[in-house]
């Protein structure tokens, strides 16, 4: 049996279900993310966890034991949210600690504890500070260690670094999922950036609409998206029906909606002739505009009444094509995915 196991979790308020028979499992060890837009029911499911809500239906089970019935306190779950919720007369220390202090552990246990999580966070030299004079990475990382320190059965983690700037963020998610293999700790992780997601997980769990609609590796959900919403929402995927298809590249295609990755898509010159190592489709176009997003051009191709997203890495050797330029696309013929 798996560490954590959720079977036909079911919330709703007044008319609206929120959770529609949610079923997943998880091992022990593995960091998960549960990834989708807002509304999608990740921090309903979440937060149901915990105990914070309490199911309509269905059961969760941690480690064999059944704790759809109790209350949040006796679950030994910890939990992250967004803000960092520190208490602002106490020290980065005792934040830490007060969770220990609520469980009565022996003063001298608990600085032992406390100091190897402070430790563990590269805070050591902060221990002694207020949350007002730290950055707001660093307040994210008290609030990692306060949900640390008590050794729960599960780390509960809803959306922690929203709030955080681009650059402390990226970090952050590399910290996280280096202190969780180093703890060999079960966490669930709630976002909905994708890039997160797939930055920092061992698996995803894709939601939308109260459904888990998804679920497998990073790599694998990003190389074969399993129907239309998971292409869209996962990446910048092109999805074309086999008559748009057809239409583009004169060439015939089962019936369905196709997904094709932006970055696998090449632009040639109208005036040159190109030998491919594999079999392909041709297609040809206008370039609409042209952006950079620091180490990738992003390309958007009029090509009849279809527009297209083309990414191409931004190197200095090789030069941007130009906007209102009549293009050649060619697409390996491997890389058109047919959707669910």
């Amino acid at each position: 049996m798996s560490y954590v196991q959720i079977d036909q979790a079911m919330k709703q308020y007044a008319d609206s279900t929120v959770l529609k028979q949610v079923s997943l499992q998880i091992e022990k060890g593995e960091l998960v993310t549960l990834l989708g837009p807002s509304g999608c029911g990740k921090s309903t499911l979440l937060r149901s966890i915990a105990g914070l809500e309490k199911l309509d239906g269905g059961t969760i089970s941690v480690n064999g034991n059944n704790i759809s019935q109790l209350p949040p306190q006796r679950r030994n779950v910890g939990m992250v949210f967004q803000s960092y919720a520190l208490f602002p007369n106490m020290t980065v220390f005792d934040n830490i600690a007060f969770g220990l202090k609520m469980r009565k552990w022996p003063r001298n246990e608990i600085a032992v504890k406390v100091n190897q999580v402070i430790e563990l966070i590269h805070m050591s030299d902060k221990a002694s500070s207020y949350p007002h004079q730290l950055s707001g990475g660093q307040q994210q990382r008290v609030a990692l260690a306060r949900g640390i320190v008590t050794e729960p059965d599960i780390l509960l983690l809803d959306e922690p670094l929203s709030a955080l700037d681009a650059k402390i963020r990226k970090n952050l998610q590399i910290e996280l999922r280096n202190i969780q293999r180093e703890l060999k700790m079960t966490m669930i992780f709630v976002t909905h950036d994708q890039e997160e997601a797939m930055t920092i997980s061992d698996r995803i769990f894709i939601m939308n609409g109260g459904k888990i609609v998804h679920q497998g590796k990073p790599e694998h959900i990003y190389a074969s998206p399993k129907n239309e919403f998971v292409a869209r929402f996962i990446g910048s995927y092109n999805v074309l029906t086999d008559r748009e298809l057809s239409r583009l590249t004169g060439q015939s295609f089962k019936p369905g909606s196709y997904a094709i990755r932006p970055e696998v898509m090449e632009l040639h010159p109208q005036d040159v002739l190109y030998d491919q190592q594999e079999p392909g489709l041709w297609l040809e176009g206008t370039v609409k505009s042209r952006t950079v997003r620091g180490n990738v051009r992003r390309y958007e191709i009029q090509a009849l009444d279809v527009n297209l997203w083309v990414d191409e890495l931004n190197v200095p050797h090789k030069n941007a094509v130009d906007e209102e330029l009549f293009i050649k696309v060619w697409i390996p013929a491997s890389a058109c995915n047919l959707l669910e």
